[in-house]
């Protein structure tokens, strides 16, 4: 498994690229965090209010006794993070990549508890998000545009999971610091940027694919530096030194795929997922199953929002963008399950940077009433998520 001292090495750097002060950033910043921390919050207390259902799935036994209001935050795939790096992989938690689980090892070499060390990470790497996309976005968009898409990822209604133990914040930092420096054209760093999304999500191994797409435009114009289209290797070398991990521990080059099927997810085709979603809908799904509207609709945002990207002057996006929107969007759409048939899409389409800038450019009028629309639904899906509802 990489060592969690390199891992240390380039959060140090990203918080480098973060904390510089810069006055705009931080006008840009503060209101869409506040209002995201508020709606959380007051979702907190709105929990309380609702009834609570019965934990199952997999229990992390180290979460119990933790703050109560840390505790109320470790549900689903948390459970699972927290307990790999306290105890280790076996067969079926592999499908975990590791990134995430070696800083929650270096948090808690500090001292305290895996399950806060966890929370802690991803609340930090969440307000980090907030500054590197503000950055990221100003490269290409106006302080306006960058300010309402921050607002967008603000108000997501899954964005509650950027406040659990998930993936999502960790794996959208990497992934803005590889899209910043690919934009300032820094290409080493960038690479090593990808490998760091690619060992925090499967996904990340796609940016070898905007890396690639960058090099061919620009060498179009500038023929030199060649040396550094050794870079996009990088996120592609950090899936192969896991898979070699998988080998040493379970004789499996690809335990992390083929143990996927231990969690139910199995190959379909998106067009076919998406029908058997509404389907489902269409068949009286309860409005506590929430996860099943919500993986519909975001989809369905996603997927407009992407269009739009591509085809219409007003909404069309850098390639950089497009790319990895398409990508993260397609390739898990190709998995499915009996019972969700879009499986956790709704915490998917978190990461899917187009459509912040999507709803950024919609009419004024339009983006505040969703915004507002979207923000209500935060706040009711923080609390039914802190309550055991499965949302993705």
């Amino acid at each position: 498994m990489p060592n969690g001292n390199l891992l240390g090495i380039f959060v140090s750097r990203i918080l480098k690229l973060t904390v510089k002060r810069d006055v705009n950033i931080i006008k840009i910043v503060t209101i869409p965090f506040c209002i995201h921390t508020i709606i959380i919050f007051a979702g907190v207390f709105l929990s309380n209010s609702l009834p609570v259902r019965e934990a199952t799935g997999f229990i992390n036994p180290s979460v119990t006794g933790q703050p109560l209001f840390i505790e109320k935050f470790i549900k689903w795939d948390a459970h699972w993070y927290t307990f790999i790096a306290e105890y280790g992989y076996d067969s079926q938690s592999i499908v975990f990549f590791p990134a995430i689980i070696l800083l929650i090892k270096g948090l808690a070499g500090l001292g305290i508890s895996y399950v806060t060390a966890g929370f802690i990470l991803c609340n930090v790497f969440t307000m980090i998000s907030y500054c590197l996309m503000a950055k990221t976005f100003l490269l290409d968009f106006s302080a306006r545009e960058t300010r309402l898409a921050l607002l967008a990822y603000a108000v997501m209604p899954t964005a509650f999971f950027l406040n659990s133990v998930y993936t999502e914040p960790v794996f959208i930092v990497f992934s803005l610091a590889c899209l910043y420096c690919i934009r300032s054209g820094s290409w080493w760093s960038a690479g090593w940027f990808a490998a760091l999304a690619a060992m925090t999500r499967s996904l990340g191994i796609l940016l070898a694919v905007v890396l690639l797409a960058e090099y061919v435009r620009y060498y179009k114009n500038v023929r030199q530096l060649r040396t550094a289209m050794a870079s996009l290797l990088f996120p592609i070398i950090a899936v192969a030194a896991f898979c070699v991990y998988n080998h040493i521990m379970f004789g499996d080059w690809l335990a992390f795929v083929h143990s996927q099927q231990l969690w139910g997810r199995r190959f379909g085709l998106p067009w076919e997922n998406f029908r058997n979603n509404l389907q489902l809908i269409g068949a009286g799904v309860p409005l506590t199953e929430a996860g099943v509207y919500l993986d519909a609709l975001l989809v369905a945002l996603a997927f407009v929002a992407l269009v739009a990207a591509s085809t219409l002057p007003r909404y069309r996006l850098p390639a950089p963008y497009l790319i990895t929107g398409w990508l993260w969007f397609l390739v898990p759409m190709f998995s499915t399950s009996p019972v969700y048939p879009l499986y956790s899409m709704a915490r998917f389409v978190i990461v899917i940077l187009p459509v912040y800038l999507f709803l950024a450019r919609l009419p004024s009028a339009l983006f505040y009433s969703l915004a507002c629309l979207s923000a209500a639904g935060l706040l009711f899906c923080t609390a039914w998520f802190l309550n055991w509802y499965w949302l993705g």
